[in-house]
């Protein structure tokens, strides 16, 4: 009987402890996310426009946006700090927000968290040039990934 009692007692003695070390644990703090990488003023302009599918195709591409610079896709700031572009199947503009996300890359999509299926991955940024892919695979599938050249751009 001793005996029983004893294995209880520590039973309860352990599971008293396994409760009080649960309420002292905290929940892990969220993610640190950074600014995004790139500021909207820096895609506001004129851009000749491309896309591929292979990554053969990048350098081929990237003159063919340079060669669109007589009909240029206009990137206007928005009326919120964002820029005014067209989302997937959308003829019409929509502001777009850059975020940081919580891996460390920057997206451009409707305002709300980065990486939802609205977005597309921010890229390859200099002064004359960016890239962009969609996040979300069937939109990656038709539309690639696009490479914007800045209208315009001293020759290197």
């Amino acid at each position: 009987m001793a005996y029983a009692f004893r294995t209880a007692a520590l039973a309860l003695g352990g599971l008293a402890a396994a409760l009080i070390a649960g309420c002292a644990t905290e929940p892990p703090p969220p993610p640190v996310v950074a600014a995004p990488a790139v500021s909207a003023d820096q895609l506001v302009g004129k851009w000749g426009f491309a896309a591929y599918h292979r990554d053969a195709d990048r350098a081929r591409t990237i003159k063919e946006a340079l060669a669109q610079c007589n009909k240029p896709y206009v990137i206007s700031k928005g009326p919120t700090g964002g820029v005014m572009m067209n989302l997937a199947d959308q003829a019409e503009l929509t502001e777009l927000v850059l975020k940081a996300g919580p891996d460390g890359k920057t997206y451009l999509g409707p305002p709300g968290d980065a990486g939802t299926a609205d977005d597309r991955i921010i890229s390859n940024v200099d002064a004359n040039s960016f890239t962009s892919t969609y996040v979300d695979p069937d939109n990656t599938a038709r539309y690639g990934t696009s490479v914007y050249e800045r209208c315009g751009q001293k020759k290197a």
